[in-house]
């Protein structure tokens, strides 16, 4: 199925590619000033708010079909915490082995775990209104 068949693949692949871009500018912040600072933190926090502007726009047309949702949940995770990780197990980053880096991927990861589960239980659909 492609992006021009289903409207739902659409908004989720101009969603990852964009949640991609803010964290590829992160990263290249990140790169530059050799290690995170503050200009680093508003770019992240840029791609703070374009996954919650996406979770608002998106919610609706996604609801409406089993696991679109927890997909949207998913893809936001493998993107931030997993070009975070990457790019903290490259760069050998001081504060990557037990610091906000292991808390935010734990936490997140708690998160994405009852997702799953709630979806799960209501067949697809964990954030209808069913």
């Amino acid at each position: 199925m492609t992006a021009a068949a289903n409207p739902r693949v659409g908004a989720l692949l101009t969603y990852c590619l964009t949640l991609g871009a803010m964290m590829a500018g992160f990263h290249v912040v990140a790169a530059r000033a050799g290690g995170i600072d503050l200009a680093s933190l508003v770019v992240l926090a840029l791609a703070a708010a374009t996954i919650a502007a996406a979770t608002v726009i998106l919610r609706k047309p996604l609801t409406g079909a089993p696991y679109a949702f927890f997909v949207f949940h998913v893809m936001s995770y493998v993107i931030v915490a997993g070009s975070v990780s990457l790019h903290a197990f490259v760069a050998d980053w001081e504060g990557a082995r037990g610091g906000g880096l292991a808390w935010m991927i734990g936490l997140w990861s708690v998160g994405l775990l009852v997702h799953a589960f709630a979806s799960l239980a209501r067949h697809g659909f964990a954030d209808a209104d069913l």
